[in-house]
Formats: C-alpha cells, structure tokens, sequence
C-alpha cells in the first residue's frame, strides 16, 4: 500500500479550482481565501493506494458503465483520498458557530480537498506505471454509474494486511477513514473507487450523459 499524507501548498490548488463552485460576489471571495488562509495552517490531507490482479473486480458489482470503462485492464488500483481529520473537526468547529456562509463554503473548500488528493494520488500512480509502458482509466467511485456504496466495506477490505498483528483499529483504517454503518466515510470529505491498468487503457472525457447523477455533480459545472 502506498499511503501520503499533503499539505495544503503541496496538493498545488489553483485559483481556477478553487472558485469552480463559488460564489463570485466580492464578500463571499474574501471569505474564502480568509477559509484558505485558515485551513492552510493546518490541513493534512492524504491518500493511499493498493494494486491488485484485475480479477479483484469479481468481488464487486460495478454495473455495466463502469466495467466497460475498464475493459482492457491487466491490473486494478484501489484508492482512498481525504481532506483528512483536521479538516472535519473544523468543519464541526464551524458549525457550531452557525455562520451559514462560513459553512457553505468550507463545504464546497473540502469536496475540492478531496478531490485534489486523488488526482495527486493518480500523479503518484502513473509515476509507477510509465517505466512499464502502463496507462490508466479514469477513477470511478462507489455512489456513481450504478456502483452501489454498499460495497465499500468490501473496497475498505482491500486496504487491510494480509497478516493482521497487533495492531490499533485505527492502524487499519487507510488514511484514517473509516466507515459508518450505512457505509458513509468518515472525514465525509473522502473519496474511494478504482481505476484500471494497462497497457492499451485510457483516461477519456467523463461520459455524464451514462452516469445518472444528478447537476449537483461538480463534473457536471
């Protein structure tokens, strides 16, 4: 399992990014670089990764749209990527101070945290494919495309040793993320899902039209 742990200057946020979904009145924009100054300070994001044989998949029922995008696969990556525990603990700070602006917009900072996380992942990740002559697909999630988040204990599974010593249930946890009883990852700014490997894959445009989600999806903006 390869397991990174990022500050804020290091996911490398750019303006763009950061204000995709925000407001664009001057108050709000001063208040969320006042956020990003905030945050900066202590934010500990992170991401971790297992590989596996392509046959992992069996475990899972992805739905069609998703095993169509990993058509090819010779190989099948796991991830996790996380805003992390500093920032949930200020995203509670927040709302007991009841600043509905504040709120929003640390809401809207940390699914951009998190996302930015798995993209470094996915850095890290080809780093290790390209002297192989590897590609990847793009990632897919559980709760998108028809892949019940049911299965993300099974996901979860994947993280842990093959041969458990003693070790702190925490320990266990990749990332420090774990999992509610309806399968709700906790920092709730995390993300989890595949992606596949190979030497004749390929990352292509989100195909939205196939996902059924909702416009509430930043991929959607």
């Amino acid at each position: 399992m390869i397991e990174r742990t990022l500050t804020y200057d290091e996911l490398g946020l750019t303006t763009e990014e950061i204000l995709t979904s925000m407001p664009s009145d001057a108050d709000s924009l001063r208040e969320v670089w006042t956020l990003i100054d905030e945050i900066r300070g202590f934010l500990q994001a992170s991401f971790a990764f297992v590989t596996t044989g392509v046959d992992t998949i069996d475990r899972f029922k992805p739905g069609p749209i998703i095993m169509s995008q990993l058509k090819g696969s010779e190989a099948l990556c796991w991830f996790v990527a996380t805003a992390g525990q500093e920032f949930e603990a200020f995203q509670r700070q927040l709302t007991q101070e009841g600043d509905i602006v504040r709120i929003y917009l640390a809401n809207e900072i940390g699914t951009i945290i998190a996302e930015k996380a798995a993209d470094k992942m996915e850095c890290v990740l080809q780093e290790q494919l390209t002297p192989k002559g590897l590609y990847r697909t793009n990632r897919y999630s559980p709760g998108y495309c028809g892949w019940q988040v049911n299965e993300q204990p099974i996901l979860f599974d994947l993280f842990e040793p093959n041969v458990k010593v003693q070790q702190s249930e925490a320990s266990l946890k990749p990332c420090g993320i774990h999992l509610t009883d309806s399968c709700l990852m906790i920092p709730i700014k995390s993300v989890s899902g595949v992606i596949g490997i190979g030497h004749k894959v390929s990352k292509r445009e989100y195909i939205c039209k196939n996902c059924g989600f909702d416009a509430t999806c930043r991929r959607r903006r």
